[in-house]
């Protein structure tokens, strides 16, 4: 039994009372009674999706650093270096029974000596059994404790509510990312995952977000990497969602290479934060269908040597795995569970169109926010119609440009220049083409919309040579072509597309007044 003296205080917030008792313990027997409650860098995916979504969660501190373990014993090795920060530990919430508090007596004269007494039971001491965690200070606890100092005290701060419930498993894992931020802050696959087990952030009830829609999405995700089968149908991505930072992961096919963080936004920002025509599927649910999507996307394109779903690493492109998913979500919105994907991709023709992507240009800088937005815009629509673009005789073709086109109106105008919906005449302008409009009648030039394979759209004179003059009002509120705007007659406008992959095509109008 290992007793420590300490004094006591009570911290009083709302109605809760927080018992705190400091004393000192040496660093040898704190590392015998106390662990962190730790996962390895060896834990699989699985496991850690698996553990946060049991209650209480068993390992949620990061692992710990043998070079920085190794430090701190090297530094503090009888060299005359002192360690004064204190230790905090709380309950191992697994273990009852093993930690008693109790008034010190003064001799046999039955009078409170004005400090407590901590008996820890050390008839356990097994990893994950012993009495206490280490919530901050694992490494200086092993550092010192591996140290010739290790019998030497340590200053100790208990977080022990004798029996309350003060100091719940959730507030133990809160003060742990409080404290942590101030050391080293935790990588962000752990942080989501732990604010998720234990409802804090934007998981918290508290949240200014969403945290119900934020609670499902994540939840999703966990069930997406834990469960083995949906079903028939064996999970392409059990134990492939990454958890771990240390640890690879790939689904079974290869491609949609997803960390926590980024599959549960993209759960979270197209399907649990978008109003449904029919109800949200149950988190388990919408991993099945996800899992089943993806197998009958594999099962539809194969493997292709060039395939930008599931070729070579060079190949893939996480705009279109981000995209396909996007619509998958968009239909199940719109038409709730799906009994085969399979059936909608050949409606889209997947398996007759060539998924080759090496025709893109770059993906970086304007032309990567172009591209996704192109092909989330027609992935979702697609699949969530189950028909393809107008135009178009499959999808990587019209992503690339093809029967891309712009609507432009042409308007009367009031006494004040405002644009009359009467007599409006709309004019269809297609990529590569040339032609001219009379607007006499009609002096109010606005584009009004284009086709969804056009990320970025300019306008510019055409007949100006070098810097371009731009004409940025006819994509906004629209311009009146008067004399007194001093717009040349006619006006050559020239439409720059922006495509997938930095592509570009042009079309010319010329508009005479």
């Amino acid at each position: 039994m290992l007793v420590v003296e300490c004094l006591r205080e009570e911290i009083v917030s709302g109605t809760l009372t927080y018992p705190i008792y400091v004393g000192f313990v040496r660093a040898a027997d704190i590392a015998r009674v106390a662990e962190a409650p730790a996962f390895a860098t060896t834990t699989p995916h699985q496991q850690i999706a698996s553990n946060v979504a049991s209650k209480p969660v068993r390992q949620w501190q990061r692992p710990p650093n043998t070079g920085r373990i190794g430090g701190i014993a090297a530094t503090f090795d009888d060299t005359g270096n002192l360690m004064p920060n204190p230790i905090l530990l709380g309950q191992n919430a697994f273990v009852n029974g093993a930690i008693s508090i109790a008034p010190k007596v003064l001799g046999n004269t039955g009078q409170f000596a004005g400090t407590w007494e901590v008996q820890i039971d050390e008839s356990n001491l097994k990893p994950g059994s012993r009495p206490l965690w280490i919530l901050d200070g694992q490494h200086r606890v092993a550092g010192m404790a591996a140290s010739k100092q290790k019998l030497n005290p340590m200053p100790i701060v208990f977080l022990l509510d004798g029996g309350s419930g003060a100091y719940t498993s959730p507030l133990l894992a809160s003060l742990f990312a409080q404290v942590t931020t101030s050391a080293t802050k935790l990588d962000d696959l752990h942080n989501e995952w732990l604010t998720y087990a234990f409802e804090l952030g934007s998981y918290s009830d508290d949240s200014k977000q969403s945290p119900v829609s934020d609670r499902l999405a994540f939840a999703a995700v966990v069930e997406l990497c834990r469960t083995p089968s949906f079903g028939a149908l064996a999970n392409p991505f059990l134990n492939a969602v990454q958890f771990n930072e240390h640890m690879n992961w790939s689904p079974v096919h290869g491609g949609f290479t997803y960390k926590c963080t980024n599959l549960k936004s993209l759960i979270h920002k197209y399907y649990y934060n978008q109003p449904p025509a029919a109800g949200h599927l149950a988190p388990a649910e919408l991993a099945a269908q996800i899992a089943a999507a993806y197998s009958d996307l594999w099962a539809t394109v194969g493997n292709q040597a060039d395939n930008v779903f599931f070729g070579p690493v060079p190949k893939q492109q996480s705009i279109v795995h981000d995209a396909y998913l996007a619509g998958v979500l968009a239909r199940l919105l719109v038409h709730g569970k799906q009994s085969s994907w399979a059936t909608i991709l050949q409606l889209l023709m997947f398996h007759q169109s060539d998924w080759d992507f090496s025709w893109a240009r770059t993906l970086s800088g304007p032309a990567n926010t172009a591209s996704k937005r192109i092909a989330t815009d027609v992935l979702a629509d697609a699949m969530s119609t189950a028909s393809l673009p107008q135009g178009s005789s499959n999808i990587p073709d019209h992503l690339r440009g093809n029967g891309a086109n712009i609507t432009v109106n042409f308007s009367a105008v009031t006494a004040n220049g405002r644009p009359r919906k009467p007599g409006r005449q709309t004019r269809t302008v297609l990529r590569g083409s040339t032609g001219s409009q009379v607007a006499s009648q009609h002096p109010h030039v606005k584009v009004s919309g284009h086709s969804s394979n056009v990320g970025k759209l300019e306008v510019v004179d055409a007949t100006v040579a070098g810097k371009p003059v731009q004409y940025p009002k006819i994509l906004h509120r629209g311009m009146v072509l008067t004399s007194s705007n001093s717009y040349p007659n006619p006006l050559e406008l020239m439409f720059i597309m922006t495509h997938y992959g930095g592509l570009s095509s042009q079309a010319e109008l010329r508009v005479s007044w």
